[in-house]
């Protein structure tokens, strides 16, 4: 489970890809548990959005795009970077998010019987606290 440690003033590429696969993890356990999706993940989605976002245009993180930031405060500025910027950070983006997205539904389909077990318990109960989450796990 990907937890932020508020003292830090840098995080890797890899705590980012986690921290993606996480906020995905709720839409991902909808669509396995339920076959179905709602509204609930939406807050998550934007969240993620904007991370991969940044990861690609602002820090730099991506192998395609190359080691350059594009905030820019005009879009019409992209152009230096070339005509097709805009699309090649689009494509860039989608697939960082399906990659993560992918990722949650593997490791919650590898997980079933403790999703399973996690969603009766909320239930039962509505929330739980990180310790009875824990629990699941031990």
């Amino acid at each position: 489970m990907y937890k932020t440690n508020e003292d830090k003033f840098y995080i890797s590429k890899t705590e980012l890809e986690e921290k993606l696969v996480s906020l995905l993890g709720g839409r991902a356990a909808e669509e396995i548990a339920l076959d179905d999706i709602s509204t609930g993940a939406s807050n998550d989605l934007e969240v993620a959005t904007k991370t991969a976002r940044d990861m690609i245009i602002l820090y730099g993180m991506s192998k395609k795009i190359g080691p350059i930031s594009l905030q820019v405060d005009d879009v019409r500025e992209l152009e230096f970077y070339g005509r097709d910027i805009e699309d090649e950070v689009g494509k860039e983006i989608r697939e960082l998010m399906d990659l993560s997205y992918a990722r949650a539904k593997q490791i919650l389909n590898a997980n079933r019987d403790k999703l399973d077990a996690v969603a009766e318990r909320l239930m039962q109960k509505e929330t739980i606290t990180e310790e009875e989450f824990n629990e699941f796990f031990n």
